[in-house]
C-alpha cells in the first residue's frame, strides 16, 4: 500500500502489541496477524514487535500496575491495543470498565504513544454494564490524551457507545476488522478436504448462549433449521462439510448439531477441525482460502472470509455482525439466524452463492479494498504518533 519515496529508512520502532496471545480461540490470530501485517506495509520504519499476553492480564496471572506502565513507557516507543472485545462491562473491571483495566490514577503516568487498534464491544440486551462510570471516565481521558488514540472496530461499536452511554467525538477513529488482512498459508493440503466435491465450511457460535439464543428452545430452533438447510445442500451438491470450531464453545454446538443431522451423513459426509491458537491461524484459516462457501456465525469467520475472498454466507446472530455486513455494503448476503423460514432462507443463500460464486468474490475484493484504504489512512496518522514521540 505504500506509495511514498522514502530515500532513507527510519530507525526501527520496537513496539508493544497487547493481544489475547494464550487463548484458544483462532480469532484473535485473525485480529494479531491482520493489524501486524498492514502496520509493516504501511508504517515507513521497520517495527519489532513484542506481543504481551492480554489474556494473562485479565485472568489475574499479571497485573495492570505500576510494572504494566513502566512496560510501556521504559521497553518500548509505545503500545499497540489489538481489536479483541474490550468494552464488555464484566464486574471485575473495576479499574477502567473495560479489559484495558488500569486503575484511574495510573493513566496519567503513561507517557509513551498508546493506540487502540480496531478495539469492539460484545454486549446483550437486558445484560448489565459494570462500572459505567469508569468507562465513561477512561475513554474521555484516551480522547482527551494528546499520546493516545483511540480507533473503534467498523462494527458499530461507535454507533453503540453513541447511543447506550452518549459517548461521541470527532477524534472517535473507525477502522476496519483488522481480521479482514490476515494472511493464510497457500500451499497446505489438508486431509479433511475431498478433491471430488465441493467443500464447505460451518463455523458455528455457541458463546453467550444464553443470551445470544435466550431460550435452549430458541438455541435448538435454530441448530434444527441449519440442520435442514445443510442436508438439502448435501443432496442439491454433493457436498463435503467441514465443522471448523473456533472455541471450545462451539464444540457442544457442534455436538447438538451432529446429534440433529442423519446419521449416515453425520458420519460418511462431515468431519471437524481442532482448534488453534495465534501461532497456528495462519495454518487454520489456509482451510478458509481452499473452501468452495463458508457459513459463518462467527465475526472472525465473516470478516476474514472476505478478506480472503472466498464465498461467505454471514448467519447473524447480532448486531455487530449485521452493522459490519452494512458498512461495507454486502448485508443481502446475510441471513438472520432468528429469521422466519430461515431454512429456506438460507438454502436458497446457499444455492445463490455457489451459482455465483465469482460476482461474491468480486464484491469481496472491492469491499477489502475499501477497507484498506481506510486502514491506510489510519496507520498514517499512528505512524506519525509512534514515529514523532521516538524522536
Amino acid at each position: 500500500m505504500k506509495n511514498r519515496d522514502v530515500p532513507t529508512q527510519r530507525p526501527t520502532l520496537s513496539l508493544i502489541h497487547l493481544v489475547n496471545g494464550n487463548s484458544a480461540n483462532v480469532g484473535n490470530g485473525a485480529l494479531t496477524e491482520g493489524a501486524e501485517r498492514v502496520i509493516e506495509e504501511d508504517f515507513d520504519c521497520p517495527i519489532t514487535w513484542v506481543r504481551e499476553p492480554w489474556d494473562d492480564y485479565t485472568f489475574g496471572f499479571k497485573q495492570f500496575d505500576q510494572a504494566f506502565v513502566s512496560l510501556i513507557n521504559d521497553h518500548s516507543d509505545g503500545m499497540l491495543v489489538g481489536g479483541a472485545v474490550a468494552i464488555n462491562g464484566r464486574e471485575f473491571y473495576a479499574g477502567a470498565g473495560m479489559r484495558f483495566n488500569l486503575p484511574r490514577p495510573l493513566w496519567s503516568q503513561i507517557e509513551a504513544p498508546l493506540v487502540f487498534y480496531g478495539i469492539s464491544y460484545r454486549h446483550w440486551d437486558k445484560q448489565p454494564y459494570h462500572h459505567e462510570d469508569k468507562l465513561r471516565w477512561t475513554l474521555d481521558h484516551i480522547l482527551g490524551r494528546s499520546n493516545m488514540l483511540l480507533a473503534l472496530r467498523n462494527d458499530g461499536t461507535r454507533e453503540w457507545l453513541a447511543s447506550r452511554f452518549g459517548i461521541t467525538g470527532e477524534n472517535i477513529h473507525v477502522i476496519p476488522d483488522p481480521g479482514v488482512f490476515l494472511p493464510v498459508d497457500t500451499d497446505t493440503e489438508y486431509p479433511e478436504f475431498d478433491r471430488y466435491r465441493p467443500n464447505l465450511l460451518l463455523s458455528f457460535n455457541d458463546e453467550d448462549a444464553g443470551f445470544r439464543y435466550g431460550t435452549p428452545e430458541r438455541r435448538t430452533k435454530v441448530l434444527r433449521e441449519i440442520v435442514t438447510a445443510v442436508e438439502l445442500m448435501l443432496e442439491r451438491w454433493d457436498a463435503n462439510v467441514i465443522l471448523v470450531p473456533h472455541y471450545f464453545d462451539d464444540l457442544r454446538m457442534i455436538a447438538d448439531f451432529i446429534d440433529l443431522c442423519k446419521p449416515a451423513l453425520a458420519h460418511q459426509r462431515m468431519i471437524s477441525t481442532g482448534l488453534a491458537r495465534i501461532s497456528g491461524s495462519r495454518h487454520f484459516y489456509g482451510r478458509y482460502r481452499k473452501a468452495d462457501l463458508i457459513i459463518s456465525m462467527r465475526v472472525h469467520s465473516m470478516s476474514p472470509s472476505i478478506g480472503i475472498g472466498t464465498p461467505m454466507i454471514p448467519l447473524t446472530t447480532q448486531n455487530r455482525m449485521t452493522d459490519f455486513l452494512a458498512n461495507i455494503g454486502i448485508s443481502d448476503l446475510a441471513v438472520d439466524a432468528f429469521g422466519a423460514d430461515m431454512a429456506d432462507r438460507l438454502t436458497a443463500m446457499i444455492d445463490h452463492v455457489l451459482s455465483n460464486s465469482d460476482d461474491v468474490r468480486n464484491r469481496f475484493s472491492i469491499a477489502r479494498q475499501q477497507m484498506r484504504i481506510q486502514a491506510q489512512k489510519f496507520n498514517q496518522i499512528a505512524e506519525s504518533l509512534f514515529s514523532g514521540a521516538k524522536q
